[in-house]
């Protein structure tokens, strides 16, 4: 149970971090808010890392899968960003959200891991529950691009939830600091190599990105401790339920209530958290 409760909290954390990053990405380039935000969260879990919380010994391949995660997130940080920013939510969030299930699921099913029948109840609604949210797919048709960038998104955090699933429980939490702090020198890397300078960030953007990272720092701390005392499969699922908590959050923003079909998959979530808790 508490290993989704943590799952549930990684993905009220990461909702809240894809949208404070996509507002702050419509007035900054996403690249620059990506640096911003994992250089946080970096913070946040390098302090987590000093903290008697667990045994610190990673070994050689924990960091390789660390490194793996790292490269994953600095692509779906600056990908989802962009994407919120000039495609909005409710295109790019949701096809993330069911790209993201896909990859640590199928690592944790290779690793032989076993659910039972309502879990797999729970775990199969809650692929229509994201399509649903973004009002049944309308949206998505909408807008291609939108779609496209979410997947890739997706794409980068599946393999961050993947690969840090793979870490060993006597690693501690110094895969998750070595994965932000890789995820750090990419964006870095990618920022300085830019073909046009970018410019310096304005204090407001910045402290919105600031607001990113801390959420996102706690998303993943989260995450992380969620798999080493639950199966990566269920933990995988419920965090990528993320884009619920983005697209309300949008809905909230912009002065509009939910469409009927965002209700009903918001419904749905919660009905698929449930089943999987059982």
């Amino acid at each position: 149970m508490l290993a989704i409760v943590l799952a549930t909290a990684a993905a009220l954390c990461y909702g809240v971090s894809d949208f404070t990053g996509g507002v702050a990405a419509g007035r900054l380039d996403a690249r620059v808010v990506a640096l911003i935000s994992q250089s946080l969260a970096c913070v946040v879990a390098l302090l987590l890392v000093v903290l008697p919380l667990a045994a610190r010994e990673p070994s050689t391949a924990d960091l390789i899968w660390a490194t793996v995660a790292g490269i994953g997130s600095a692509a779906g940080n600056v990908l989802i960003y962009h994407g919120i920013a000039h495609h909005g939510a409710t295109s790019v969030a949701p096809t993330s959200g069911i790209v993201a299930i896909a990859i640590p699921v199928a690592a944790g099913l290779m690793a032989g891991e076993t659910l039972s029948p309502i879990a797999i109840v729970g775990l199969a609604a809650a692929v229509p529950a994201i399509w649903l949210v973004s009002s049944g797919g309308s949206h998505l048709r909408r807008d291609l691009r939108g779609v496209l960038i979410g997947a890739a998104a997706g794409a980068g955090f599946g393999l961050q939830f993947a690969s840090l699933g793979q870490t060993s429980p006597g690693g501690g939490l110094v895969p998750l600091a070595a994965s932000q702090g890789v995820s750090v020198l990419v964006l870095a890397a990618v920022v300085l190599t830019a073909v046009r300078p970018l410019r310096r960030p304005p204090r407001a953007a910045g402290i919105i990105a600031m607001a990113a990272g801390m959420a996102a720092g706690a998303a993943t701390a989260s995450f992380q401790t969620a798999v080493r005392i639950g199966d990566l499969t269920v933990v995988a699922v419920i965090t990528s339920l993320y884009p619920a908590v983005t697209v309300v959050i949008a809905a909230i923003a912009a002065r509009r209530w939910w469409t009927l079909r965002e209700g009903l998959g918001l419904a749905l979530s919660a009905a698929a958290l449930v089943l999987i808790g059982l």
